[in-house]
Order: structure tokens, then sequence, then C-alpha cells
């Protein structure tokens, strides 16, 4: 299984990355491992705090996953560009949920996959975003190559594609959402 590296800023929104990390690790021993656009501490919005992270830099392979967070929505985000850019010249599956898709967008990497994230025209913010007529509204994750997409109220869809990616067989990351689907008396693909 490939590794997932998972980027965490000021404020990150630890919801939208509880399944992957929860469940990758307890059920599937994913490889996960966490950085920070520019190393250090952060906390997130939920209150818990990170210690010690380094500065995410691209990887050689593997899945890049940036979590969203109120800091992507700002008027100063983190410059993630050139390294997303990079991880995905690499080979790297790269993946964004909420605000993260405001990364992947400023990066260019939306402009040529179809896509999801918190509505139409949220994307609209990100300077130089032009992949608007790639842009499907969906409430759940959605792959389009090397690219992995989802709006917040979708960590389960989101860690399931983020997993299969990572090498997981597809049945058995099914099995995220057949499992957390019984809560609310639903099947996938209901």
């Amino acid at each position: 299984m490939n590794s997932i590296t998972i980027i965490l800023t000021q404020g990150y929104s630890d919801w939208e990355i509880a399944v992957l990390t929860g469940v990758g690790r307890a059920f599937f021993n994913a490889d996960i491992r966490f950085t920070s656009a520019d190393g250090g501490t952060v906390t997130s919005v939920g209150g818990v705090v990170t210690e010690a992270l380094d500065r995410f830099e691209a990887p050689g392979q593997g899945v890049v996953v940036v979590c969203g967070g109120p800091t992507f929505e700002g008027d100063t985000p983190p410059d993630l560009s050139a390294r997303l850019r990079q991880a995905h010249e690499n080979g790297c599956v790269v993946a964004g949920i909420c605000g993260g898709t405001l990364a992947l967008a400023r990066a260019g990497l939306l402009d040529r996959a179809r896509h999801t994230s918190n509505g139409a025209g949220y994307l609209d913010a990100a300077a130089g975003y032009g992949g608007a007529a790639l842009y499907v509204d969906q409430p759940q994750a959605l792959r389009d190559g090397s690219i992995i997409t989802a709006p917040a109220p979708a960590p389960a869809s989101f860690a399931m594609e983020v997993l299969k990616a990572a090498g997981v067989e597809p049945q058995a990351a099914g099995s995220i959402m057949d499992m957390l689907a019984k809560e609310h008396g639903m099947r996938a693909g209901s």
C-alpha cells in the first residue's frame, strides 16, 4: 500500500479526515503521515494540537491529501501550489476536501479533471481557477484519474476514494461506506 501524506493547516477541519485516519489505520494499517504547510505546530478547529510537524514537501509517490479549513478561504491562504503540482508530476494522487479543494484549484490541478467541492461558485475564489466547466455538483467524493475532491460533508466517501488510491482493494474500501451508512438506514450507492 502507498503512503498517505496529509497536509494540516492552522484551524484545519479535523472531522474531514477523521474517517480516513481512524478507519485507515485501524482497519487497513494505512501508512498515514502528517505534515503542515510550513512545519511546526497546528491546532484544529476542534482544539486538537499537533506538534513537531515537518514542512510539506512533494513525495515521490503515494497520495497527498489537503485537509480543509477556513485558512484556505482567507486573504492569505498557505501557498502549496508548486509543491502540489510537483507531487502530481511525481505521480502522486492529489486529494482535497472542502477548503482543500481551493488549494488544488489554485495549483491548476482542477483545470483538466472532473471535480466537486462545496457548491457551484465556491472555487471561483481561487485565483486562476479554470475548471468551472468540469465542476460536478454532487454530495460525495469524486475521483478523476489522479485527482480526488470532496465537499465538506463527505468524509466517508472521501476516505474510501483516498484508501482505494493508496492501494486498498475497492470492495474492502467500500465497506467503509456500508458500515457508516447503517447508522442512517442506507446502503452505499443509495
